[in-house]
């Protein structure tokens, strides 16, 4: 293994969590892996799990064949290059969207394929995993401004990605910001990010719902609804005006359930996020400016730190009691760059 410089690599094995078979993980050795002309490979400094989407992985998702290196949230540093790679330099800290392997040593990266960012100097390494997370959350509204007809935005489902939608809101330009949640600790932290006002879904109804201000925009980041009668997401589509916006973010492992005669009834209309990677590349080192100057901050939503070696029964609580967490940080490492 060679660096761009032509010194040699001693690297050989690394140890990572794979998910093995859906709903079983397992610490092993494997090989560290040779990254292609247009990869990085980067020493992973810190990891996080992905509230949203891991869970749904790990039980088993068409979009993953195991076995597979887990996790997808993660920063380090870049101590190797392929020859195409010439916007990014060996020794640069780094975050990116989307590429799954977080949960090892080491990371090859494929620069071409996803969207990469150096890490602001100032913010601290237990943070830099979350980066993908901003990135990731921040695409259900970075091409949809606040516009004469778009000054209030209603967020149901204020895990990880809500909080940071949120104040991504806000900085966008949003008069009003509003929250839903089932998890007092999680509206307690919305209104100290910003938002305007916060709702608790199983004190709703479809009466007392129309006490709320109407909002022009409605993000859907909530995972599987569980209250009984009507589904959360009419619920939440009766707080949005009629001719309004609703963007579908979240991973529900069981799907969503809505009324179509609420949702025709209001002339809804409904998008996803941003996919576009040329787009995330160009509004992403504005996110990055944003999180430098401390407008969008990561550091509340961190409440659990934990060593690689104890990921998994970190993951299971996680699994077990989503309430009492909203960041669990894998750290501990021992890095070859300290």
């Amino acid at each position: 293994m060679q660096d761009e410089k032509g010194g040699g690599l001693s690297l050989k094995r690394m140890k990572a969590w794979f998910l093995t078979k859906p709903g079983e993980l397992r610490l092993l050795e494997t090989d560290v892996p040779e990254i292609s002309e247009n990869q990085v490979l980067i020493e992973v400094e810190r990891a996080c799990i992905c509230n949203g989407s891991d869970p749904g992985i790990y039980h088993g998702h068409e979009a993953y064949r195991t076995p597979m290196i887990f996790g997808h949230e993660a920063s380090g540093r870049i101590i190797q290059k392929g020859k195409a790679v010439k916007s990014f330099q060996v020794g640069d800290r780094v975050c990116w969207w989307f590429e799954a392997g977080a949960f090892a040593e080491y990371q090859a990266v494929s620069v071409d394929r996803v969207a990469m960012f150096r890490i602001p100097k100032n913010l601290p390494l237990d943070q830099g995993p979350i980066l993908e997370l901003v990135l990731a959350s921040c695409r259900a509204i970075m091409e949809l401004p606040a516009a004469q007809d778009r000054k209030t935005i209603a967020i149901c489902g204020l895990g990880p990605s809500g909080l940071v939608l949120l104040q991504y809101a806000r900085a966008l330009g949003y008069e009003r910001v509003i929250g839903w949640d089932l998890y007092e600790e999680r509206r307690k932290l919305a209104l100290k990010l910003g938002a305007d006002a916060v709702y608790d879904p199983k004190e709703l109804s479809e009466e007392t719902v129309k006490e709320i201000q109407e909002s022009d925009v409605g993000v859907v980041m909530m995972g599987d609804d569980l209250l009984p009668g009507e589904p959360v997401l009419t619920l939440f589509m009766r707080s949005i005006r009629t001719n309004g916006l609703l963007v579908s973010y979240g991973h529900p492992e069981k799907g969503c359930r809505f009324s179509p005669y609420v949702f025709q009834a209001r002339n809804l209309r409904m998008q996803g996020p941003v996919n576009d990677m040329a787009v995330i590349r160009e509004k992403g080192e504005e996110i990055m400016g944003l999180i430098k100057r401390g407008i969008i901050q990561i550091g509340p939503l961190i409440t659990h730190k934990v060593d690689f070696e104890d990921f998994l029964p970190a993951f299971e609580n996680l699994l077990k009691r989503p309430q009492e967490q909203i960041k669990v940080i894998e750290q501990s490492r021992k890095l070859n760059s300290e």
